[in-house]
């Protein structure tokens, strides 16, 4: 395996010397050709500078006599080492250096060459061009010869670029043959610094595979000497932390364990998918123990939406989630479930679900609501006797004197507690309704608050209190949702009755509607006697009173604000106070629209 690295490894290393030692050899060599070129046409334009003035002398004396020029092109081509051509005017050919006289074909037209057009139009042509004369690529200048600033003919100077070319192709040779030379050696270097690295390497790869598989005392620190002597005290270093928290892993494991065998409370943990991952034996247990519940959702082993439903939310984000479910077929057992996400590197890897066993709370709760409901019931009748046999003897009672004082204080304590009685019923039957199936329906929400305001209006009038109904924070008059018309009546007159209770005459009362994207708010607001800040997280208890004298005096039984509370929750809203003593009281009640 290791052998067959290096072997990818060489090839590699000799692909990029090819293909590095390649692209400098081009590149190279064309930098080289260029500048070859470029000083070849330097010399060129003075060469034909020269010999132009010197022709032209020529032609100054002898315009007619070929034989001259031609002799001239011969002694100034040998002289300079390069073809020189002399043309007429008219572009026929009067000598050149590398032609014979008697081979020179006076007929000939060079006026099309492409040096003579340049040198016509701009006074001085230079091209490269293949030579069929010279049968190569060849540099060819040419220069007009003036007379009188009448141009009598052209001089051209030719010089082939064979000589260029095998000086570029020999240059690249000796470059690519000096680049697989350092090639040659950096591999051979290259693999001689594998073969001395590779027994360390091996040795040090053989350690880390066994700490892999488990073996953390690995002797590293018995390598011999090298570079890699600060990599195995590394590693060595590394496999003692390793072995200190492998060890302090399986001592908080175990004691994990131990705690989740010894919890009588079950524990669920998903992963970031809601998938089950572990389940404590208690909970297990309950399940039924054989049932397999790993790698399974929430939805396949409860059959539960809504607990569902709070994993998911809790997957997402979701600070903390609760609610109750049963579970059992012959013996029921109601849990409160918590959910909450398992976040990690400020990242949700999945959900913890608590179960809390409420069987027993439940059971002393409904012992409780049925005691609270069948006292009610008993007590009604002979309550109801009372008040009519009070009645009766108040008819015949004279009008004044200690026993007609006493009668009324008689009437007014019983017509207190029927109404004690008719609050516990209706607590009783509020308790009864949250754990079954309500009749909702769709509710305009202006309609109950006009209706609620009507009902409280005779009271507010008795105590000169102003009432006033605000929905201006509501999309429109037609704004509905869906429920139980009279429970949400009774809490809205719960609430305007306790206002106008504690409210002095001359006071106001405004109930008000205000509607959100995601939920309407009811509240009522008066100008009263306020709350103390102390006792708002408790108002909403059952049978909790600020001011018990004055409660009693007013008709109070302490158990307003509860039906208010109970009839709230049961429609999935949530009611709160704000209160500042002595400048009244803002009780909000909100309703999700879904």
């Amino acid at each position: 395996m290791i052998y067959r690295r290096y072997w990818k490894f060489f090839g590699l290393f000799l692909l990029l010397t090819v293909l590095v030692t390649g692209l400098a050899a081009s590149y190279i060599g064309e930098k080289v050709r260029t500048t070859l070129l470029n000083q070849i046409k330097t010399e060129m334009q003075r060469d034909l500078t020269h010999t132009k003035n010197l022709i032209q002398k020529t032609f100054l004396r002898s315009p007619l006599q070929v034989s001259l020029l031609d002799q001239a092109a011969k002694e100034l081509g040998t002289g300079l080492g390069k073809r020189v051509s002399i043309i007429s005017a008219d572009g026929h050919l009067l000598g050149d250096s590398a032609r014979e006289p008697r081979t020179i074909d006076r007929t000939d037209d060079y006026s099309h060459r492409p040096e003579i057009i340049m040198a016509r139009e701009k006074g001085y042509g230079q091209v490269i061009r293949f030579s069929p004369f010279m049968n190569t690529q060849a540099l060819f200048a040419a220069a007009p010869v003036f007379r009188e600033r009448l141009p009598v003919g052209f001089v051209r100077l030719a010089w082939p670029l064979n000589e260029l070319e095998e000086t570029v192709y020999d240059f690249r040779r000796r470059l690519i043959l000096m680049g697989g030379l350092i090639g040659s050696l950096s591999l051979l270097f290259g693999i001689f610094l594998l073969w001395w690295m590779g027994r360390p390497l091996k040795e040090i790869s053989g350690m880390a595979e066994q700490m892999a598989g488990g073996n953390l005392k690995q002797p590293l620190h018995l390598l011999p000497r090298s570079e890699f002597t600060p990599l195995a005290r590394s590693l060595e270093k590394m496999s003692k932390d390793l072995r200190l928290k492998l060890d302090l892993l399986d001592g908080e494991t175990s004691r994990l364990r131990a705690i989740l065998l010894a919890m009588q409370e079950g524990v669920l943990v998903t992963n970031e998918k809601g998938l089950i991952t572990l389940v404590n034996p208690f909970l297990r247990q309950v399940l039924g123990g054989a049932v397999t519940l790993e790698n399974r959702t929430i939805q396949e082993v409860f059959m539960n939406t809504e607990f569902q439903e709070a994993v998911d939310q809790a997957l997402k984000g979701e600070k903390f989630q609760r609610l109750e479910i049963s579970l059992g077929w012959d013996v029921i057992r109601y849990f409160e479930v918590q959910v909450v996400p398992l976040i990690s590197a400020h990242l949700t890897q999945g959900a913890v679900v608590l179960f809390h066993d409420i069987t027993e709370l439940r059971r002393l709760l409904k012992v409780r609501q049925d005691f609270v409901a069948n006292a009610s019931h008993e007590l009604r009748t002979p309550l109801t006797a009372i008040s009519g046999a009070l009645e009766t003897l108040e008819s015949v009672c004279p009008a004044e004197g200690d026993t007609r004082r006493f009668l009324g204080i008689l009437q007014k304590n019983v017509r207190r507690m029927v109404y004690l009685v008719s609050d516990l019923l209706d607590l009783s039957q509020l308790e009864d309704q949250e754990r079954a199936e309500r009749f909702v329906d769709e509710v305009n929400v202006a309609e109950v608050l006009k209706t609620a305001l009507s009902g409280i209006a005779p009271q507010a009038q008795e105590k000169n209190i102003s009432l006033s109904l605000d929905l201006t924070g509501l999309s429109s008059e037609d704004c509905s949702l869906f429920w139980e018309r009279e429970r949400i009546y009774q809490a809205i007159f719960n609430l305007l009755d306790n206002a106008i209770k504690y409210t002095p005459p001359g006071g106001k009362v405004v109930l008000s509607a205000r509607e959100g994207e995601k939920e309407i708010s009811v509240s009522v607001t008066d100008t009263g006697l306020g709350i103390p800040r102390e006792h708002l997280p408790r108002i909403f208890e059952r049978f909790y009173r600020v001011d018990r004298d004055r409660s009693r005096e007013l008709g109070g039984t302490g158990l307003g604000l509860s039906i208010v509370k109970h009839i709230v929750e049961a429609h999935k809203g949530k009611v709160e106070a704000r209160s500042e003593l002595g400048r009244g009281s803002t009780f909000t009640i909100t309703f999700p629209k879904k």
